[in-house]
């Protein structure tokens, strides 16, 4: 019986050594995870930090907190009205003109969101504003009504593809982004994601004719060849990467 017991005794012993090492082999691996885990957290916010500091330095002009105070009001009264993020309207504003409010394209487009004359004559038509080529805030309230109405046409997208072909439409006119999703559909591949549409952009020109003889009747893209796809697609993703960064700051 006494034999019986001291082996019990035994074998709990060495259970108990063996819960004990496994329970200090966990802490040391848990404590260790906790560290890498926030070394990399730390790493992160340094990168972060860094990016924020190189997009000041070169991508935003200066005095920019001022240049842009006059307009904020009216960049989140209609930001909010037609449901975009007001600092995703500053980097479109920022690329478009970089907050010059007598910016004027080589085109005639006109104004800090770069409105062509027809546009604008359509614009204040449906909003009863006037002053689009001249006045700061009406240019303003008009860019970002013609923004959503570009939303209108890519409505099988979600939101993040939606806002990038809003965009392109914006840049390119709404019917080079219609060509490029013919030709994704094509391909097989997805006409309401951006990617998509970016992919087959460059496609539209008349390098790619033999293409064109498969995709349409008449063998050219419905709205002719477009030869400016490298300023729309850089367009879109600048503005995306300076809106990303952009959040972090404000």
């Amino acid at each position: 019986m006494e034999s019986k017991n001291v082996k019990h005794f035994i074998l709990l012993g060495i259970f108990l050594t063996l819960l004990l090492g496994c329970t200090r082999r966990e802490r040391v691996v848990n404590t260790q995870a906790e560290a890498d885990s926030l070394i990399k957290m730390v790493e992160r916010k340094i990168e972060e930090k860094r990016e924020i500091e190189e997009f000041r330095r070169k991508i935003l002009p200066p005095n920019f907190e001022d240049r842009i105070r006059n307009y904020l009001p009216i960049i989140r009264k209609y930001a909010k009205r037609y449901g975009f993020d007001w600092r995703l309207i500053v980097m479109q504003i920022l690329k478009e003109s970089r907050f010059k409010e007598n910016a004027r394209s080589r085109v005639g487009a006109v104004g800090l969101m770069q409105i062509m004359p027809g546009t604008a004559r359509e614009i204040r038509k449906e909003m009863d504003i006037e002053y689009i080529a001249s006045n700061p805030r009406d240019n303003i309230a008009a860019g970002i009504y013609h923004l959503y109405k570009q939303m209108h046409y890519f409505p099988n997208s979600d939101r993040e593809n939606r806002i990038k072909l809003a965009l392109a439409s914006y840049n390119s006119g709404p019917g080079r982004i219609f060509d490029a999703q013919d030709i994704a559909r094509f391909l097989k591949m997805d006409p309401n994601k951006w990617e998509s549409v970016k992919y087959c952009l460059p496609k539209l020109t008349p390098k790619y004719w033999r293409l064109h003889l498969e995709v349409w009747e008449l063998g050219v893209p419905n709205y002719g060849y477009f030869y400016g796809y490298e300023q729309t697609i850089n367009y879109v993703e600048d503005i995306i990467r300076y809106y990303n960064i952009f959040r972090k700051m404000f």
